[in-house]
């Protein structure tokens, strides 16, 4: 997990190495660019915080159970409280207004229909694709076949 020095920066050093990374972050052009830049900037931890962080907002979006959440992304139902608690704190504003245009939740259900089915052949039932059928049915989205 990523370690933070326990000397604090002066508060214009720390707004000033922000302002550089979103600076950064703005002026990349492709997904493949985007790609390299978090492949290099981040650890193989901090990537999976991130991913699994932004998949549970998704997921509370569309009125996933916490259970079901913490199962399918194997994190804890505490992590999954912790996100929802921060949402209440409008902490996710930001991330909010992406997830909650149409095209965006779209996309991101077409790329997890991947992901669950490689992520979760050992649970039992059809719980897990359930979910995407349910999804897929709202979006009106064409099921590709394996």
């Amino acid at each position: 997990m990523a370690r933070v020095s326990k000397e604090k920066l002066k508060k214009k050093v720390l707004e000033q190495i922000n302002f550089r990374l979103v600076d950064t972050i703005a002026k990349l052009e492709t997904n493949s660019s985007a790609k390299d830049f978090i492949n290099d900037l981040l650890g193989e931890e901090e990537k999976i915080v991130l991913a699994k962080r932004l998949a549970i907002i998704f997921m509370l979006q569309e009125n996933i159970s916490w259970y079901r959440i913490s199962r399918l992304l194997k994190v804890s139902p505490s992590t999954v409280r912790k996100i929802v608690i921060d949402i209440d704190l409008k902490k996710y504003e930001n991330i909010l207004k992406i997830v909650k245009q149409k095209k965006n939740r779209i996309t991101f259900w077409v790329g997890m229909d991947l992901v669950l089915k490689m992520g979760i052949p050992s649970l039992v039932g059809a719980g897990p694709w359930n979910i995407l059928d349910e999804i897929y049915e709202k979006y009106q989205i064409k099921k590709h076949k394996d």
